[in-house]
């Protein structure tokens, strides 16, 4: 049934790790799911897929919205607070197109060349709609990244940026999301 939250303990039996108060909605796809660990608080929209692949880490209080993913067979580790907009992906590895290698699924592993990577997204940073964040990019700490960006560079921490090519437009004040964060903190314990 549309907008069913799965129970914790239909879900921990097959994730590599489960915090409490986690909410995966039922047309959600975990692949790979014993190499899932989701934190505290965190919430997987509908139509999100998330592809395992080398294993994905999820902090507390980290939100997928609506058809964004995991894909490419790497790494991807989220801090806490991590918003994630509908239609965002995060690739984690692609095929080597420099020629050595034929490409797509449908070719045997010996035949291909595939680069697997590591995205990680910083604790507050916020990712949104229909943004691309190619293998091995890490956005730094509370960045923020405007729509339809295509993230193929390190984001420095607390930086805004948008536009394509993507650019830094400006900075995000840390000292008071920050604060934020830790009364949330103390109200949880």
């Amino acid at each position: 049934m549309a907008g069913e939250i799965l129970p914790e303990e239909e879900l921990r039996p097959f994730l590599a790790g489960c915090g409490s108060g986690v909410r995966v909605f039922r047309g959600s796809r975990l692949v790979g799911a014993e190499r899932i660990r989701i934190g505290d608080a965190s919430q997987i929209d509908e139509g999100v897929w998330l592809f395992a692949g080398l294993g994905i880490e999820i902090g507390r209080h980290v939100h997928f919205a609506f058809g964004s993913s995991v894909s490419g067979g790497g790494r991807c580790v989220l801090g806490d607070y991590v918003s994630i907009g509908a239609g965002v992906r995060l690739v984690t590895g692609s095929d080597d197109i420099a020629g050595r290698g034929l490409t797509n699924p449908t070719i045997p592993p010996e035949s291909r060349s595939v680069s697997r990577g590591r995205v990680e997204i910083g604790s507050h940073a916020v990712i949104f709609t229909g943004c691309i964040v190619l293998p091995g990019v890490t956005v730094g700490e509370g960045a923020v990244v405007g729509a339809g960006s295509l993230v193929h560079h390190d984001l420095k921490p607390w930086g805004i940026y948008a536009g394509q090519p993507l650019v830094q437009v400006g900075v995000r004040p840390d000292g008071e999301i920050r604060a934020l964060a830790a009364r949330l903190e103390k109200v949880s314990q």
